[in-house]
C-alpha cells in the first residue's frame, strides 16, 4: 500500500523545492549532477535527505533506481556514496537491518 506524504513532504514535492531536488538526486542516483548543475552549500548526505528520499520512494511518487529498503540495496549504496555520507547516516542506514 503507497503511503501518504505528510503536508510539509507535499508541500516540498509540489514546489520540488531544493529539499525535493536533494531526495530526487539520491533516488534517481543523480547526487554528483545536482552538486555540479546548483550551487550547494551542503555537498554531504544529510539524514534528512535520505528520510525525505526513503518517504517520496515509499508513496511511489518518485521511481527510484536505487533500493534503500533492502539490505543488500543499502550496502551498494552506501559503498557508491561513501565520500558522501557521514559515518551517522550510515549507521542510520545499516540500523533497520541490526
Amino acid at each position: 500500500m503507497d503511503k501518504k506524504l505528510e503536508p510539509m513532504d507535499l508541500r516540498s514535492f509540489i514546489d520540488k523545492d531544493s529539499r525535493f531536488r536533494r531526495a530526487e538526486a539520491i533516488l534517481t542516483n543523480q547526487w554528483e549532477s545536482l552538486l555540479l548543475n546548483d550551487s550547494w552549500g551542503v555537498s554531504m548526505m544529510t539524514q534528512a535527505d535520505i528520510t525525505f528520499a526513503k518517504k517520496l520512494a515509499a508513496a511511489h511518487v518518485i521511481k527510484p533506481e536505487v533500493d534503500l529498503t533492502t539490505f543488500s540495496g543499502v550496502q551498494h549504496f552506501i559503498l557508491s556514496h561513501q565520500a558522501r555520507l557521514s559515518s551517522n547516516v550510515v549507521n542510520a542506514l545499516k540500523e533497520p537491518f541490526l
